[in-house]
């Protein structure tokens, strides 16, 4: 679902898939975008807010579609366990003849917050490089971001402060459903990328079945936009009984222009599996 994408565009965990792809499809408009075609639950039984959650490892697979036009792009994002307890490793990474992009996140996971350790963003693909190496560093007053940046024949160096809770933009996914109440439907969230800093408003806009490689699944869909009155947005479903996983995403650059991840299969935690 610049799922993850974006560029870098603004979806949070593929984004630079997206945008890129957006970019050389078929111009549409907001008229003729579609909508998803699913059904809507009206009814459901008040959900139980997530405070704390114990992640499981997985893999996924998408494919890549613009516009509803197929493309022969698929995206995986696997979750693993690391050495360490209680340190995760993620990452998505796309490889076809038109692009190759791997976002990596080794991260601490803590009372429902990710805690970056390194971040790595490699993008190849149509004329365009780029690069960020990013250490996220927790151990003293004031959290920091220490990052190196090469694209396109130039490098950059820098260094930034970061306030506690800030992710990065391939784990910021996992924290959803420890914000989501029924009383609290609107949040934000701040990510770190390359050199910036970055605010990102995010709405509980409903519930939707979809129909899945795995059958129908249940999803809470949500919307996350740069900022507040931003024409760019990303929607993401995400299905409770998958552990919250990914099931579509959807990031829209402008009125004319819009990608989608579809996921086609899956290897992780259903709470339904054994029924």
């Amino acid at each position: 679902m610049r799922m993850f994408l974006f560029y870098r565009s603004g979806f949070a965990w593929p984004g630079l898939v997206l945008l890129t792809l957006a970019f050389t499809a078929p111009a549409v408009t907001a008229d003729t975008a579609p909508d998803v075609k699913t059904t809507t639950t009206s009814e459901r039984p008040a959900s139980k807010p997530v405070r704390t959650r114990t992640l499981q490892p997985f893999r996924a697979e998408y494919r890549v579609s613009v516009s509803r036009v197929p493309t022969p792009i698929r995206a995986e994002l696997v979750l693993e366990a690391g050495d360490t307890d209680g340190v995760y490793r993620m990452q998505m990474s796309v490889d076809s003849r038109l692009m190759q992009n791997t976002e990596l996140s080794i991260f601490r996971w803590e009372d429902c917050q990710p805690y970056t350790q390194h971040y790595m963003h490699y993008f190849r693909g149509f004329r365009r490089e780029r690069d960020h190496f990013m250490d996220f560093v927790w151990d003293s007053d004031t959290p920091r971001v220490i990052n190196a940046s090469t694209g396109n024949g130039e490098e950059e160096l820098s260094e930034y402060d970061i306030e506690p809770g800030t992710v990065d933009e391939l784990t910021m996914m996992l924290i959803a459903p420890c914000l989501m109440t029924d009383e609290q439907t609107e949040y934000s969230v701040t990510t770190a990328y390359g050199t910036r800093v970055r605010e990102h408003h995010i709405q509980v806009v409903g519930h939707e079945t979809l129909r899945t490689p795995l059958g129908e699944v249940e999803t809470v869909r949500i919307e996350k936009r740069r900022d507040a009155d931003s024409s760019r947005y990303t929607v993401f479903w995400l299905a409770p009984e998958l552990d919250y996983m990914l099931v579509r995403g959807r990031h829209v650059e402008s009125r004319g222009l819009y990608g989608e991840l579809r996921l086609v299969d899956y290897e992780g935690p259903f709470s339904n599996a054994s029924e």
